[in-house]
């Protein structure tokens, strides 16, 4: 497992009973599938129900993941009567092929006798069960911005959802959940699985990169199946040993066989076999060779010496993250861009800007239009005598840091200091084009832009310095 919730053994868990479900329906759970149900479905001793009101699945192609909800679903069905699951899928075609071939499977189980007459009607298929409790597909159309009384819903293929769609599905869901637990006695779950998506996939990736970055609520449990980052995905071993259901679902001499269907679709098959996300990015800002041999060393604050500095500060889109780097002018006069903070949100940034501009009598570069028009308009208006001083940046100007900004890693006269946090924005940072002239776009972009954001705007700032004010001279 590339990351996720361990399991809490101080828990008991409601796993087992899943795993008797799976085998009853004919699919015994696999050994991720038991590991997943085993965390899920870990219960809470203060209330005797689910500890997790949340699950988020991420998994390749072809790993078992709908035989795991499904056993998972007609599980929760029998946890008391009158339950109420969904499982939605992109489209209503989708979520009704998925039913079919559940149906399919519990019909010609021993569990058929609990379950009652589906109902195959367009729009509105049902499998009720004897206990009054019924699962239900949908497409996320049905119910986006509408109430769910929902015990357990399953957000499947959560990569095709824009941030916007997805949102509006948690907003229809989530309100009912404490009144469903205080109806059945039961925690409803949100169960959201995928495969990695898209530059896009707005609404999965944040939710994955949130668990990745430790952001999760408590009572969310996550887990990440698949390639590690660096890893090939046309390493066909290498798929073999990451592939949660490699050698149990098939076999490796199948996998060129595989490999075949996305002829033609590299970044297609590394998201099937090895979930690593399409990050897109086809206007790249800087060329991967030229940032690799553009790389120096970061250089501390004892070997500064008298080099001149100066700051350059970015925001994020929704201002996310203010990220800070420095310009250092070497002896030489090329000059060293290195990043030095990347902060959640914008509201200690000021603080922390003046702090670094003080301490190294640094000026600073900012744009002070869009997404950074905030915290520009904060550091001129902080009450201070002493303000921090700018390098002044014309809306002309701000088009011409980005080309600038290459043309010096081109010509050798601005380099970048060593950074796994710049790396990932040099990679991720796509431009757009106004007449002849280029920026970043942040919309268009798949990661964080204000880490190279910042470089770009340091190494401007090194050239334009502003001049010192000196003595007052009367003539």
């Amino acid at each position: 497992m590339r990351g996720g919730t361990a399991r809490n053994l101080e828990r008991r868990t409601d796993g087992a009973i899943v795993a008797r479900f799976a085998e009853l329906l004919g699919t015994p759970l696999l050994p991720w599938q038991r590991l997943v149900a085993d965390v899920a479905g870990e219960i809470d001793p203060d209330t005797g129900t689910y500890f997790y009101d949340t699950v988020i699945l991420s998994t390749p192609r072809q790993c078992g993941k709908s035989t795991l909800v499904d056993a998972w679903d007609t599980r929760n069905t029998q946890w008391g009567p009158n339950r109420y699951v969904y499982y939605l899928a992109q489209t209503g075609k989708d979520a009704g092929d998925h039913f079919k071939k559940f149906l399919k499977t519990l019909q010609a189980s021993p569990l058929a006798p609990i379950t009652g007459r589906p109902y195959m009607g367009r729009g509105s298929e049902a499998q009720p069960f004897r206990n009054g409790s019924i699962i239900m597909p949908k497409s996320v159309t049905k119910v986006s911005g509408h109430g769910v009384q929902g015990d357990k819903v399953t957000l499947d293929e959560a990569f095709s959802l824009s941030e916007e769609t997805g949102n509006m599905i948690l907003d229809g869901f989530v309100p009912t959940m404490a009144t469903r637990l205080q109806a059945t006695g039961v925690q409803p779950q949100l169960w959201i699985t995928s495969t990695e998506g898209t530059a896009d996939s707005t609404f999965f990736n944040r939710k994955l990169d949130e668990c990745r970055a430790g952001d999760q609520s408590r009572r969310t449990c996550w887990f990440d199946f698949g390639l590690p980052p660096d890893a090939d995905p046309e390493d066909l071993d290498m798929i073999m040993r990451y592939h949660p259901a490699a050698g149990l679902l098939w076999r490796r001499d199948q996998l060129p066989d595989f490999r075949e269907q996305w002829r033609n679709n590299p970044s297609g098959w590394a998201r099937a076999f090895g979930n690593q996300r399409d990050e897109g990015v086809t206007d790249r800002v800087i060329d991967a060779d030229l940032w690799a041999t553009t790389t120096v060393p970061p250089i501390s604050p004892s070997e500064l010496g008298a080099r001149p500095v100066v700051f350059g500060v970015a925001v994020d889109v929704d201002a996310t993250h203010t990220s800070i780097s420095a310009g250092i002018v070497n002896d030489d006069g090329s000059v060293t861009t290195q990043l030095l903070k990347i902060m959640d949100g914008t509201g200690h940034a000021p603080a922390e800007i003046k702090r670094l501009c003080d301490t190294y009598a640094a000026p600073l570069v900012i744009d002070t239009r869009g997404t950074s028009a905030d915290l520009a308009d904060r550091l001129r208006h902080m009450g201070d005598e002493e303000t921090v001083r700018f390098c002044d940046l014309t809306a002309t100007d701000y088009l011409t840091v980005g080309q600038s900004y290459v043309s010096g890693l081109s010509n050798g006269t601005v380099l970048h200091a060593a950074d796994t946090d710049l790396d990932a924005s040099a990679a991720n940072s796509a431009r757009t084009w106004a007449g002849d002239a280029w920026r970043v776009t942040r919309r268009g972009s798949t990661g964080l832009t204000s880490p190279l954001e910042s470089c770009m705007l340091a190494a401007w700032g090194a050239a334009h310095m502003p001049e010192e004010d000196g003595p007052l001279q009367i003539f």
